[in-house]
């Protein structure tokens, strides 16, 4: 079976997601995924990370459901319009990042 969220996949953010959330912080969420989820955790099909204002600054928290929670400190800047949640699903052919309320429909 192929490992999930292959960096090399098709990756999309829906138009909910684009009209929230700035490029970079989305950018920034991929790189997380990559760099620092990858190998570290197994991934499951679906991940939900949760963003919080730090000192002003975004910081997007990921939980394994396992023993760990992850930090990652981003350099941009946290607006309130920012959903506090967000989750990627990893269908085998795409890698889709939305709105928690997106994965439902």
């Amino acid at each position: 079976m192929a490992e999930m969220f292959d960096q090399n996949a098709e990756r999309y953010a829906t138009f909910g997601l684009a009209a929230k959330l700035p490029s970079e912080v989305i950018d920034g969420v991929w790189d997380v995924i990559d760099t620092d989820l990858q190998g570290m955790v197994t991934l499951p099909r679906v991940l939900q990370f949760a963003l919080i204002n730090r000192k002003g600054r975004v910081t997007i928290v990921f939980d394994d459901h396992q023993d760990s929670i992850f930090e990652f400190d981003l350099p941009y800047d946290y607006t309130r319009q920012f959903p506090e949640t967000i989750v990627v699903l990893d269908d085998g052919h795409y890698q889709t990042m939305m709105l928690m309320d997106e994965l439902q429909a």
